[in-house]
């Protein structure tokens, strides 16, 4: 039985109401973050005006289409969405756990309901609550706890991940670090750690991939501490922790979707979004005072930055040569935790390290051979979030222990590192991530007049975003599928184009082949709408009476189905506004 080191200025003492009220303070304080940022139109779940750009859409359009769609294996399965390939609310990035908590409900909610705010919103009030219990290590003093813990809330790496609201989730980082320090007397204590550290990779593997990695890295590194340095478990019993845990995360990336699907694992762009060796000092031009520092173009992926405020605190820590000692003391007693961070901080800057934008060291051909498995991580960058907080709780750990015996002082300086981290947030004054953005929607009275027999809307050329395929190349805008996505959602029809994080290139690359087949032979459905891109209109066209073709909210959209209102109302607007004419001569469909 080993006993667990202390880290720097670490309390002991009895747990009481009072100090249990804190942590809700905390997470009170990150509402109220929230709030102020702007978020307080996000926390209507019927607005869509603020969900109008970046990756939201997507998010919600797969949240729409599993929540109309048939219980099925995967969980997840959006079987109307980018029909008829393979996706899922995964692949979507729509919060897994959250789309299955909502769908059994989904006959109550509103037809516009979506939980993107309510969702970032939790984020931050969880990580308010997960800084207090991690200030709690180091001070008993609630408002230290808070101050700290608001210094957490206001991560510039938390608001700038907004836009992708799945990957806000870093109270999951924050609580692994927590459960890492947090001393564990015996092996209850440690048992007790393992079932919180199970929950929490239970919900982040139905959160996101990349975060699920970041919390089993962390958390194979706490098994490794228990079991070799406080000797808290046995390798047998850690051994056999380890196997169930990781059969247990695999089956639920197979029951989510993420595996077994055929959809490839690799991306292109290893190494392009990687964080630079500078990035926690870099603020990006998300900082009034500081300047940014050069980057490659696309490692904003791998944004770090501390903010204004810790880096002034880490300035009145005075000299190296008082507080390392404390701090070789500490990596001592934390070294997997210390060598997790390492190796996801290595994955972050990926096998190109930059200084300042400046290539210092490529390891790209030694690491070809391990190419299969790190091409799955595109955005690497993301990994460097883990040293982010660690830093972030080095700092504020030092700063405590530093200034204990004075803490009027403390609370002083804590404040003003706040004070100057809140100044210094533009997202704050700007409040650019829940500017008013439309939602893209098509608002013809026309549509009125779609047919019951009406099944499927086919964009042609379908919309695959990020395919490179030649037979998917077109000029729709890239927020065209929202537009088609959600007439194909409220009408209760399929559509065949959207934006996945994965999809299986040889499965587009047939169905749109056989799509470009039918529609070359003229084997049109007359339960389909086609979405047609005005360079492939004449393809069209040439099937003379056997297809109707009309414009719509500025679109060209062609019917084969013999009759019905809306062949008619294509019919009024090709003679209101005659389409362009074509030299090829009407053919005969088979």
């Amino acid at each position: 039985m080993g006993t667990h080191t202390r880290s720097p200025g670490l309390a002991a003492r009895p747990e009481t109401a009072l100090t249990r009220l804190v942590p809700w303070a905390g997470a009170l304080l990150g509402v109220l973050w929230f709030i102020a940022l702007g978020g307080a139109r996000a926390l209507d779940p019927t607005s869509l005006e603020w969900l109008g750009w970046g990756d939201w859409a997507q998010h919600v359009l797969g949240w729409w289409f599993f929540r109309e769609a048939p219980w099925g294996f995967p969980l997840g399965r959006t079987p109307g969405y980018m029909a008829p390939l393979t996706t899922t609310v995964g692949f979507t990035d729509s919060n897994p756990w959250l789309a299955l908590a909502f769908k059994p409900f989904s006959g109550w909610l509103p037809q516009d309901f979506q939980f993107i705010g309510l969702w970032l919103a939790s984020c931050l009030a969880l990580q308010g609550f997960m800084g207090v219990k991690l200030m709690a290590l180091f001070t008993p003093r609630a408002a230290h706890q808070l101050l700290g813990a608001a210094l957490f809330v206001l991560a510039p790496v938390l608001v700038f991940r907004f836009e992708h609201d799945t990957l806000c989730a870093h109270w999951m980082l924050t609580a692994l670090l927590w459960l890492h320090l947090r001393p564990r007397p015996d092996a209850r204590s440690a048992w007790r750690t393992l079932r919180e550290v199970l929950l929490i990779n239970v919900l982040a593997a139905g959160v996101h991939p990349y975060l699920m990695v970041m919390v089993f890295a962390l958390s194979t590194a706490l098994l490794v501490s228990m079991t070799w340095q406080e000797r808290l478990l046995t390798r047998r019993q850690a051994g056999l922790v380890f196997l169930g845990g990781t059969l247990m995360l695999g089956g639920l990336f197979f029951a989510f979707g993420y595996v077994g699907q055929g959809v490839r694992g690799a991306a292109h762009g290893f190494g392009a979004y990687s964080s630079d060796m500078l990035t926690l000092i870099n603020p990006m031009a998300w900082s009034w005072v500081l300047p940014a520092l050069p980057t490659r173009k696309d490692q904003y992926e791998g944004f770090g930055y501390l903010g204004t405020g810790v880096l002034a605190l880490g300035a009145v820590l005075g000299r190296p040569s008082v507080w390392w000692p404390e701090v070789r003391a500490w990596a001592r007693a934390h070294q997997p935790l210390l060598a997790a961070v390492g190796l996801l901080t290595l994955l972050a800057f990926s096998t190109t390290l930059t200084l300042g934008g400046v290539v210092v060291l490529s390891v790209r051909k030694l690491a070809d051979v391990f190419m299969p498995v790190l091409g799955m991580f595109r955005s690497s960058g993301r990994f460097i979030w883990p040293l982010h907080y660690l830093v972030l709780t080095g700092i504020l750990a030092l700063v405590i222990w530093r200034w204990r015996e004075r803490p009027a002082v403390l609370t002083g300086i804590l404040l003003g590192a706040v004070v100057i981290q809140v100044v210094d947030t533009e997202e704050l004054w700007t409040q650019r991530r829940f500017r008013p953005a439309p939602w893209p929607r098509l608002g013809a009275p026309e549509w009125a007049q779609l047919d019951s027999f009406y099944r499927h809307v086919v964009l042609y050329p379908p919309y695959i975003h990020d395919s490179k395929l030649p037979c998917t190349q077109n000029t729709f805008r890239r927020d065209d599928y929202v537009r088609w996505g959600d007439l194909a959602y409220r009408k209760g029809l399929s559509t065949n184009s959207g934006y996945a994080a994965r999809f299986n290139e040889r499965h587009v690359q047939q169905v749109c082949e056989e799509l470009k087949t039918d529609v070359e032979q003229g084997r049109l459905s007359s339960d389909t709408l086609y979405v047609v891109d005005p360079p492939k209109l004449a393809l069209f066209q040439r099937l003379g009476e056997h297809v109707t073709c009309g414009n719509v909210d500025g679109f060209n959209v062609c019917v084969a189905a013999p009759d019905g209102r809306f062949r008619e109302v294509l019919l009024k607007s090709s003679a209101r506004a005659p389409l362009p004419p074509t030299a090829e001569s009407p053919i005969t469909p088979p």
